[in-house]
């Protein structure tokens, strides 16, 4: 009687719940670790996280890469507001295994002498974890045969890079990240001064301002973003990541891409959208969507779901995904 009673109390409780807990409960979040070798001969470990509703076998496997001053957790915002926010549980609702890695020198992942972390290491990094995951030989047993990498901002420069040199995604998704040359909001004395240090962090009015376009965001979720999202960037990368914003190596990008630039990103904006094709000329076709009402940080925006029902639509119209 004891039991039914419990079953009953519940089954209750689960009905008053807002229904997005209820979703949420539907998607696993399993940790994975990537042993990953280096130019210097040492072994170093990549954090990521496994997103997926059901059973992640059978499925198309999304690699996300978070930008500068994030980690893994710019894909996974909790809801807030009623308002939700995580991309990774999106992308698992719509049949995908997700996977968003910390970044070398962020979050869960091994961190290195700051000027060691640069682009190569970053990129090399990724192409091996990839490599684990499309070969098998990853703590799942699990291959994936058809993978999708996904990068924002600086995450985005990463994806190229991998993607231009080692050709190891069946499709590419660049969000925040453009190659028409403009001037950039930030000052060489501000770039000097993040310069001293081997691993530094924006601060949050920086961040506040560049990433966000107030008028299109909660100002709880940038509160949010300020207080528990802020992760390191290093100085390496300043000088090789930041560098290579406007190099040519998205000219050896292979495959299909969609990039996707905001109308309100105060680095890449969409009115550059028009001049950003001509920049991938080995891809087997390029997309550019110009997303209206989002800042730089496309997730935390109040419409990111426009956004993210867009990559998903590309993905089954130009892959033949779900």
């Amino acid at each position: 009687m004891l039991r039914k009673i419990m079953f009953v109390l519940v089954i209750l409780f689960s009905a008053l719940l807002p229904a997005a807990a209820l979703a949420d409960n539907n998607i696993v979040v399993q940790q994975l670790s990537f042993p990953v070798t280096l130019s210097d001969g040492n072994t170093y470990t990549i954090a990521g996280y496994l997103y997926y509703q059901g059973s992640y076998q059978n499925k198309p496997l999304q690699v996300l890469v978070h930008g500068g001053g994030y980690n893994h957790l710019y894909w996974d915002v909790p809801s807030i507001n009623n308002n939700k926010y995580s991309y990774a549980r999106y992308m698992a609702e719509e049949k995908y295994a997700v996977l968003a890695i910390d970044q070398l020198g962020t979050g869960q992942s091994s961190k290195p002498n700051g000027d060691f972390v640069t682009l190569a290491e970053t990129a090399s990094a990724i192409h091996q974890v990839i490599g684990q995951m499309r070969s098998g030989n990853n703590a799942l047993g699990q291959p994936f045969n058809k993978i999708v990498l996904v990068g924002h901002s600086f995450g985005s420069i990463n994806a190229i890079t991998v993607q231009a040199t080692y050709h190891d995604a069946d499709a590419l998704v660049i969000t925040a990240l453009g190659h028409v040359p403009h001037e950039l909001p930030f000052t060489n004395e501000f770039l000097a001064e993040l310069a001293q240090y081997e691993y530094f962090t924006l601060p949050p009015e920086v961040r506040s301002a560049v990433f966000y376009s107030a008028p299109a965001a909660d100002p709880d979720v940038i509160a949010y973003d300020n207080a528990n999202l802020i992760d390191q960037i290093t100085r390496g990368q300043l000088f090789t990541t930041f560098a290579a914003i406007f190099n040519d190596s998205v000219a050896q990008v292979s495959g299909p891409v969609l990039v996707q630039l905001g109308q309100n990103d105060a680095l890449w904006p969409a009115s550059y959208a028009n001049g950003e094709a001509a920049y991938w000329t080995s891809a087997s076709s390029i997309t550019v969507q110009s997303l209206p009402d989002v800042g730089h940080s496309f997730n935390t925006h109040l419409d990111n779901k426009r956004g993210w029902k867009q990559i998903s639509q590309w993905l089954s119209a130009t892959a033949g995904w779900n």
